[in-house]
């Protein structure tokens, strides 16, 4: 599959769409091989290192990214805020907190991405929010 550039709200969406069915060839069309993924618990680069973050670090919860709000794109680069809602599948931490399972929990993000030439995410920072 080729790569996809993010350049609307609705790529956006769909971006999102891929990660909450957990569609790894689709999500990596729109990132690129070198992305460096500076999440909430810790900072990744590339897809191998991405998706164990994403399947082994996360593996208590079902995380799921609500609809991208106010998103504003900039030259080579987007923000963007975003529900997100998670459910824990087995007792985990999050943050240093530990949830049984069957927990649900919902907090918002702010994402700051960073685009390579093609379009494609070159690098994201997570910066969440706790109520």
């Amino acid at each position: 599959m080729g790569k996809k550039p993010i350049r609307t709200v609705a790529d956006f969406e769909a971006f999102f769409a891929a990660y909450n069915d957990r569609n790894w060839d689709a999500l990596f069309q729109y990132v690129s091989d070198d992305c460096v993924w500076n999440a909430s618990e810790q900072c990744v680069q590339g897809r191998q290192a991405m998706e164990a973050y994403w399947l082994v670090c996360h593996k208590a919860i079902k995380e799921t990214l609500g609809a991208p709000q106010k998103v504003v794109f900039g030259e080579g680069m987007a923000y963007l805020q975003v529900p997100i809602t998670m459910e824990f599948l087995e007792d985990g931490l999050f943050f240093g907190k530990a949830y049984p399972k069957g927990s649900v929990i919902s907090f918002w993000c702010a994402d700051a991405y960073t685009f390579a030439p093609d379009g494609t995410i070159k690098e994201c920072r997570v910066y969440s929010k706790f109520d």
